[in-house]
């Protein structure tokens, strides 16, 4: 990957954005709202009392259960709207915070668009539909991807796998996207490839080498000819990952189809990339950025919520 030269003045200009002016918070004793604050980097008033909103703070583990679920059931409603549904394709899964070895699931032919907190399944180990849940069968090759990820990963409590058409379309290079615009850098050394395609996934041995592709530390892989897989710690981040993704395959495809003599793309040198990765490529700001995605299906719909 080759860097653009920059000369000493346009140096000494990025280098000055490094030191904007941020709401600092203490490092000692931080709980999880103020990391969650810190990192989100927001501007408020001089008092402190305007804040962004954060992730509650639940006070069992059925409490966080159900939000979870509301979550999880907004996030097919909103890959409807982005175009990821094809028929019985795509497949979201969330880790149940009650008993971390189940995980929660979308039922098997049921469209993106109509899916309810109600209509979504609990699943062991085995892949046996549990009490609890509601009583439908789910994809044999979800249940083959996410059960090995969730056992690999115990950092990552969601994954998303839809057939969108960019993400796709750009798996066939079977290589990650290049630094080339801000968005791409949300996935600086975050992006792995699985580098075979090995036909319709039934086995969890096929899984387990999708989860061994993901390493110790990755929330995103491309599954080369076939599509790809975004993770997160909660399924806010996987979907908003996934949703960025795929408009990064796009844009990336663009840049190539655009690139020639006299257009040579400029690619983002590895310090400011590592940087704008750490600022805006973790955890919180993904979890912050799919709240407006939220919002407006649960206003357009509230029986998601059901």
């Amino acid at each position: 990957m080759a860097p653009s030269a920059l000369t000493t003045a346009e140096t000494t200009t990025e280098s000055s954005l490094h030191k904007t002016p941020q709401i600092n918070f203490p490092v000692q004793a931080e709980d999880e709202t103020s990391k969650f604050l810190r990192e989100v980097n927001f501007l408020g008033d001089k008092e402190g009392k305007v804040v962004i909103r954060s992730p509650p703070k639940f006070s069992s583990k059925e409490e966080e259960r159900q939000y979870q679920k509301q979550h999880l059931a907004a996030v097919f409603r909103v890959f409807a709207k982005q175009g990821f549904d094809e028929g019985v394709s795509g497949h979201v899964s969330l880790r149940d915070p009650v008993n971390p070895e189940h995980f929660w699931i979308n039922p098997l032919s049921t469209h993106f668009a109509q899916i309810r907190v109600s209509d979504l399944v609990l699943v062991n180990q085995r892949g046996e539909v549990l009490p609890g849940g509601a009583q439908s069968t789910i994809n044999a090759p979800a249940f083959a991807i996410h059960s090995e990820i969730h056992k690999a990963r115990p950092d990552l409590n969601a994954a998303c796998h839809a057939h969108s058409v960019h993400g796709k379309a750009f798996s066939c290079f079977g290589r990650p996207i290049e630094m080339l615009f801000q968005d791409a850098v949300r996935f600086y050394n975050d992006l792995a490839v699985y580098p075979r395609y090995g036909g319709t996934v039934l086995s969890t041995e096929e899984g387990a080498r999708i989860a061994r592709a993901l390493g110790p530390t990755k929330r995103n892989v491309i599954l080369q000819n076939h599509g790809m897989i975004t993770c997160g710690r909660t399924v806010d981040e996987a979907a908003f990952l996934f949703i960025a993704l795929d408009r990064c395959c796009h844009a990336q495809m663009l840049a190539n189809a655009a690139a020639g003599p006299g257009f040579e793309k400029q690619y983002i040198r590895d310090e400011e990339a590592e940087f704008t990765h750490r600022k805006s490529g973790n955890s919180s700001k993904m979890w912050l950025g799919f709240q407006p995605y939220y919002d407006q299906v649960v206003q357009e719909d509230p029986t998601v919520l059901d």
